[in-house]
């Protein structure tokens, strides 16, 4: 779609006009009439214009006296706020040689003025020439998008982000119109580069509010990878321990599908739409499962609070979402007997994530979930090791990215 917006005050000059671009108009091109400074500024911060035809000389509002400047003055409104969205092409008409000679003066590098003589032809063929040249390029105009950011990490908690952030240098708050949600940018530095992060924690805990996070995240900035790191149920207490790191090789929404009645009981029927990572990052991911030296590292440099005093491990393998914390041995019993017996921990989050970044607009980044079991989804929950599996969530985290992700292509 092509938009002209047409700014003038004078009926008879916009019939005129709209006479000149008759031939011109297709299912594709639209045409929007202002009559004054005020409602061109609302018609432009309803929408994107391509294309602006500008009288020099206009009211404030309709009705008024026009203003010597008034359109020159619209124009440096739109250009110098960020609520209006600047037109690719201006071209100003005016009956005035003297305005055209300004504008020319003042925009002529980038835009075209055209002076507007009742009794010469010359202004309709060059105004046409123009129009029909603007429209052929915007409508043969192809966006590519491009990675903007490496990583972008979202966290379902703040205590989470902290963890992220503490690792970074030159951490900031980055704002974006139109978008409520708190981001922060940083990096981390290393002999060949610096990698550049983005990260946010959703509003609220569950899928839902991750895969709206994760989506605004992937539109917003673009970036090559997309991680999640945080804390999970562990389902395996005889292989795993407080603050190992799992990552989600797949994941699925593990009450989706339908209950039904039978006999006495209600039944569960899960309809299993699981979703992977790349087998280059589980490449990655194996490598530094074996590399028990950073594995120790990591662990040895925790000094925020309680770590049991087992190896920390780096263990792959399905990982599940739900909508509620978890406290029911049994539920773990269900989904490991009736779903997937490897599966290796219960949370709220991933399977969102995953989902967003499969069907993002592209370029789509990779994607990976790197979670520590900070209980074992049952009725002992408690918050002793919650600093700690938050802590090496984050740890794997950044020595896979500086150490293991690749930036250029």
């Amino acid at each position: 779609m092509v938009n002209i917006l047409i700014v003038d005050d004078s009926a008879r000059k916009i019939q005129a006009i709209k006479h000149v671009l008759e031939p011109l108009i297709t299912d594709s091109v639209h045409i929007v009439v202002a009559n004054c400074i005020n409602s061109a500024k609302r018609e432009l911060k309803k929408k994107n214009f391509d294309i602006m035809i500008l009288d020099i000389y206009l009211p404030q509002t309709f009705g008024e006296s026009p203003q010597q400047d008034g359109g020159m003055r619209l124009l440096k409104m739109v250009k110098n706020s960020k609520f209006y969205s600047y037109p690719r092409y201006v071209i100003s008409i005016s009956k005035y040689e003297q305005s055209t000679e300004v504008f020319s003066s003042s925009e002529g590098k980038i835009h075209t003025a055209i002076f507007y003589n009742e009794e010469s032809n010359e202004w309709e063929n060059k105004l046409s020439s123009c129009v029909e040249a603007a429209i052929s390029i915007v409508e043969n105009t192809i966006v590519h998008r491009i990675y903007d950011f490496d990583v972008a990490v979202i966290c379902a908690l703040e205590e989470e982000a902290e963890m992220i952030k503490e690792a970074l240098i030159n951490v900031e708050k980055y704002q974006v119109d139109y978008d409520d949600d708190i981001y922060y940018k940083g990096f981390f530095d290393t002999e060949d580069r610096k990698i550049s992060v983005v990260l946010s924690f959703a509003n609220q805990m569950g899928m839902v509010a991750a895969t709206s996070l994760a989506t605004k995240m992937i539109n917003n900035f673009a970036p090559r990878y997309m991680v999640m790191t945080g804390i999970a149920g562990g389902t395996k207490p005889d292989k795993m321990n407080f603050g190992d790191v799992i990552v989600a090789k797949t994941s699925w929404d593990y009450r989706a599908g339908k209950d039904i009645r039978k006999d006495d009981s209600t039944q569960h029927l899960n309809s299993i739409n699981a979703l992977s990572i790349d087998t280059k990052l589980i490449s990655y991911c194996r490598d530094l499962s074996q590399d028990k030296a950073s594995l120790r590292e990591i662990k040895d440099n925790f000094k925020q609070g309680d770590a049991p005093g087992t190896e920390l491990q780096l263990l792959i393998g399905p990982v599940v979402s739900g909508a509620s914390v978890v406290t029911d041995p049994e539920i773990v019993k269900d989904v490991l007997e009736n779903q997937h017996r490897e599966v290796l921990a219960i949370e709220m989050e991933i399977y969102g994530m995953y989902y967003a970044a499969s069907w993002a607009i592209n370029p789509r980044p990779r994607f990976i979930a790197l979670k520590a079991i900070s209980d074992f989804a049952d009725s002992k929950k408690g918050d002793q090791y919650h600093k700690y599996a938050s802590y090496t969530s984050a740890k794997v985290f950044q020595v896979l990215a500086t150490r293991y992700f690749e930036y250029e292509e």
